[in-house]
């Protein structure tokens, strides 16, 4: 059993919120790749921490929070939750840093959770999805005091992390559709999905070696293949198409489905990139071109917003 943290100081979020951070832009980790993961990590622990789920038996799952310039409690900002791929086997938490960086010239909150995951916890993949949902609910209970706008969150992620973010996002049960009478709109859930070569089906045989964390039933209730349907969130995916260990045409096709249902959305394969596409530090074109375009079809869609400061943002 577990609930999420209900932080009855929440005025010690007002100090954390209110970090300067000094101007920290890309050139702070324009580094060698040896030395990129050192970084990241400094960074990532320069950030505000907040518990947000606690289990019975003590343990506590935290998350870091970036948080832009100048940003107060009732801001209503947008916010972005990155789950961290590695197949829920190695903890990659410092993976999005870049993009956290980043997002801040955009007025961004950028929140990176830690999650239970099969290599330290006895854990199966319900409880991994569970925790997904169980961030964003947190976050929805304490908008105001972290500044952020509940009706504004996109959930993100890469490989088994774009399955934890696109669980968040899609229903539980498929809507029938009706001859005569208008279908209930679906629960409200995150406005947007960012997937980076995200797992999106989990019955090809390029994700076997995970299969081992659910049961035939729940592989087939589970797998996004079989929950699209109309009037889910914005959908930006990207893959690179040389990446072997996870086929570009996954998100190719699960692009297809998105739209087929008459959902908004925008599809980036990346010609020659591979599998590490999305890290600044191996690939610097690929990260840009991605990050780019993400940030343009979330602007048009009107969920962000034009940075004030053009010359200060790398990319636009």
């Amino acid at each position: 059993m577990c609930h999420p943290v209900e932080n009855d100081d929440m005025n010690l979020a007002l100090k954390a919120i209110q970090m300067q951070h000094g101007g920290r832009r890309m050139e702070n980790i324009q580094q060698p790749e040896h030395l990129a993961e050192v970084r990241y990590q400094s960074i990532l622990q320069e950030q505000a921490e907040f518990p947000w789920l606690v289990f019975n038996d003590g343990v506590t799952m935290k998350c870091r929070i970036f948080f832009p310039d100048g940003h107060q409690p009732g801001k209503g900002a947008p916010a972005v939750i990155f789950f961290h791929g590695g197949m829920w086997s190695l903890p990659n938490e410092t993976e999005f840093v870049p993009w956290a960086l980043q997002l801040e010239s955009l007025g961004v909150v950028s929140i990176i959770p830690e999650f239970r995951m099969n290599s330290d916890y006895d854990v199966l993949g319900r409880d991994v999805l569970r925790d997904a949902c169980e961030m964003m609910a947190w976050l929805k209970d304490n908008e105001y005091e972290l500044g952020i706008d509940a009706e504004r969150i996109t959930v993100a992620g890469s490989d088994m992390g774009g399955l934890m973010a696109l669980h968040v996002a899609l229903p539980d049960v498929v809507k029938k559709r009706r001859f005569f009478h208008k279908s209930p709109p679906l629960p409200r859930g995150p406005v947007a999905v960012a997937l980076f070569r995200g797992v999106t089906n989990l019955e090809t045989g390029e994700v076997s070696k995970i299969r081992r964390f659910f049961s035939p039933e729940e592989l087939k209730s589970f797998n996004p293949m079989s929950r699209v349907q109309r009037g889910l969130p914005l959908l930006f995916i990207s893959h690179g198409e040389s990446d072997k260990l996870l086929s570009a045409q996954q998100s190719a096709d699960f692009y297809k489905i998105w739209c087929k249902n008459k959902n908004q959305a925008r599809l980036l394969l990346l010609d020659k990139a591979d599998h590490a596409y999305l890290h600044f530090n191996v690939n610097a074109s690929s990260f840009e071109s991605t990050l780019s375009s993400w940030i343009r079809f979330m602007i048009d869609q009107g969920v962000w917003s034009e940075p004030e400061d053009k010359d200060a943002f790398l990319l636009l």
